[in-house]
């Protein structure tokens, strides 16, 4: 491996070409409404908003880091403008290291991470999307590390490659666990280590941050609630949208990854370098793909302990780092090809010129920027309880405003957490007008602000305050063309503050 990414003038090069995709991607992350709960910035005084359960009650290395930052002082901006870099640095440094070990021109290697990176290629969706820049904090992460590990092994630095695992690990534990448990297996069977010491001393800094972030997790989660099963298996028959849609196969994903499979092997060097990465890589791709159809084929997620897993979000790890993997072995085989370079370089100019409505759509982005007045106002308010939302204004209560969220916009995460779905349903009913058992949209584990709207008009300022009472909710956030029978305390050009 090429010591020049090792080099300082590289290092900072690679950090400043972050910092700027960070600004030009910049976007609020979920993980920090975590962190502001966990830290104490967001106070819930009462134990009624389910979110407080889910918040303490999940485990996730992110979020954590979240907390500390905030407890420190960072403002939530400033947060996740950290968040993006920390990606955006794992996704060059994985293009990088694939592109100097098969391409070894320090300058290609930097375009063509630069032109991977700002268009966001990647193989596609599944039944989970494949984004890179997106609020979507962990599944961003878990493809980021996973692609880094890749990355990792073709320098043969197992000692990084476990300790990236074990990260992956604290911050999506089932796609963690499926990584490490392929990286182990593929240690032992190739016989990487003579002695288990030599092995443990690789695992140990991994393990250890594990059992730290893990400690810290138990002893700040709260006890969970007793629920009715029978509510829960209405939610996951009628109201679950990634687990129940199990009899669709995405093909052209499918196809894609073989065909990425078929260039390892034909492209990728035989040699005892390559070796472990082709091992581990290809098992990753295969599995996941094993996975897959036996979920769908088969409907594993039927299974009590099964029905957490979505089965596409195994598929969709390499989903990023297939692209440099695949360009770099294509060059690789080329290499004594006369006009290769200028053929890759091409390549970047007119992939560019042909999408040059992202440079547009980056450009919009970052100049209409929303001021989010009402959260501002929220924020100066006092004893607001637990601020009730439209479906279309509920992330930033919590990550603008340092408010009590009652509910957010999705009730996906129930899976993990069954024990809130009496909470939910009583909320969901009483506050937003819903038939648990016959949801309008079946399949659709999210709040409508088209089906909410009626409901919030239609009820009486008495009705209103019996909602108070009983769910120490004292303001209510909707659209501004929403008319309430309750006091309106500021207005905004796209949202309502009414006082209950």
């Amino acid at each position: 491996m090429n010591n020049n990414i090792y080099s300082h003038k590289i290092l900072f090069f690679l950090t400043i070409l972050s910092i700027l995709f960070t600004i030009l991607f910049y976007n609020e992350q979920v993980a920090v409404r975590g962190g502001l709960v966990i830290s104490g910035e967001v106070l819930y005084e009462d134990n009624i908003s389910p979110l407080k359960y889910y918040f303490f009650n999940s485990w996730s290395l992110l979020t954590q880091l979240t907390a500390l930052l905030l407890k420190i002082g960072l403002t939530t901006q400033l947060v996740s403008f950290f968040l993006i870099f920390l990606l955006t640095l794992i996704l060059f440094f994985s293009c990088f290291i694939l592109f100097e070990k098969f391409v070894g021109n320090i300058t290609l290697s930097i375009c063509l991470s630069c032109l991977l990176i700002f268009f966001q290629k990647n193989l596609g969706d599944t039944d989970y999307p494949s984004l890179i820049f997106t609020i979507h904090t962990f599944g961003a992460f878990a493809q980021a590390l996973t692609g880094l590990i890749v990355a990792t092994l073709l320098i043969n630095n197992l000692k990084l490659s476990f300790l990236l695992g074990f990260i992956l690990f604290c911050i999506h534990p089932i796609v963690g666990l499926w990584v490490l448990f392929i990286l182990i297996f593929f240690t032992f069977f190739q016989k990487k280590f003579r002695k288990f010491n030599d092995f443990f001393k690789v695992l140990m800094p991994g393990l250890l941050l594990t059992i730290i972030s893990l400690c810290f997790f138990y002893y700040f989660s709260l006890e969970k609630l007793p629920y009715d099963q029978n509510l829960f298996n209405i939610y996951i028959n009628k109201w679950d949208g990634h687990r129940a849609i199990t009899g669709e196969i995405h093909y052209e994903y499918l196809f894609k990854s073989l065909i990425l499979l078929i260039l390892i092997f034909y492209l990728c060097p035989k040699n005892n370098e390559n070796k472990f990465f082709l091992s581990v890589f290809s098992s990753m791709i295969i599995s996941s793909i094993i996975i897959y159809l036996l979920f769908k084929i088969f409907h594993l997620n039927n299974y009590k302990i099964l029905s957490p897993i979505i089965p596409g979000r195994f598929l969709i790890t390499f989903t990023f780092i297939a692209w440099p993997v695949a360009l770099s072995l294509i060059y690789f085989r080329f290499k004594e090809a006369k006009y290769i370079n200028y053929f890759f370089y091409s390549l970047i100019i007119l992939y560019s010129s042909m999408h040059y409505k992202t440079f547009l759509d980056v450009k919009d982005k970052i100049v209409s920027k929303d001021k989010n007045l009402i959260f501002l106002k929220l924020k100066e308010l006092e004893d607001t309880g637990n601020v009730i939302t439209s479906a279309s204004s509920s992330f930033n209560v919590l990550f603008l405003s340092r408010k009590p969220l009652l509910m957010s916009k999705t009730i996906d995460y129930l899976p993990y957490h069954p024990y809130l779905v009496n909470n939910i349903k009583e909320i969901m009913t009483e506050v937003y007008g819903y038939d648990f058992d016959n949801p309008p949209k079946k399949n659709f584990p999210y709040l409508s602000d088209k089906f909410i709207k009626s409901n919030f008009e239609e009820r009486s300022n008495n009705d209103w305050i019996k909602i108070k009472n009983k769910f120490k909710s004292n303001v209510v956030i909707t659209p501004n063309s929403w008319k309430l029978d309750l006091k309106l305390i500021y207005s905004d050009k796209k949202y309502n503050l009414y006082r209950i």
